[in-house]
């Protein structure tokens, strides 16, 4: 059986203007400038259903980073170097201490992290972001990548690094 020659992979994305449309919208129609006020609440809700995604086309060897709103999608093709492997990254929400004012984190500090999925290309541009999440889904999504590319793949989480794939 022939493995398809295209990987996806889509993600919903919160972004912050949504609730700022929103919230100049409200001082607009506390002015009475209802047209004003419309166009950003439409705005707004095109941004609320805003997705991020990755498309990896291996018999053209390019990929595709873009954000969608509706049915339309932003972004454009990029050749693809030469795959070497998959990693998948711990990320510190609270890593940027030098800077004036640090993001407070949670008191636990494992919600204070996030995971990456990279993929470690040859050429130029040395790694590619694919996605971030949650340790489970991003381990599961680095699996499917390195499945998908015949690579191997990288757990780079903690101290210990090994190959999972």
């Amino acid at each position: 059986m022939e493995t398809p020659a295209i990987y996806r992979y889509e993600k919903y994305s919160f972004k912050m203007i949504t609730p700022l449309f929103a919230l100049i919208a409200f001082v607009f129609l506390g002015n009475g400038a209802y047209v004003s006020a419309s166009v950003l609440f439409i705005l707004g809700g095109l941004m609320a259903v805003s997705y991020q995604g990755v498309v990896i086309d291996m018999t053209k060897q390019q990929y595709l980073r873009y954000d969608r709103f509706l049915n339309y999608k932003f972004g454009g093709w990029k050749p693809l170097g030469i795959p070497s492997y998959v990693t998948v990254v711990r990320i510190n929400l609270t890593s940027n201490r030098i800077g004036p004012s640090p993001m407070v984190g949670p008191e636990d500090r494992r919600s204070a992290r996030a995971f990456k999925v990279n993929l470690v290309v040859e050429g130029d541009e040395r790694y590619i972001s694919i996605c971030r999440g949650t340790l489970d889904k991003m381990t599961e999504e680095a699996l499917r990548l390195g499945r998908f590319l015949q690579v191997r793949v990288l757990d780079y989480t903690t101290h210990n690094k090994k190959w999972i794939l």
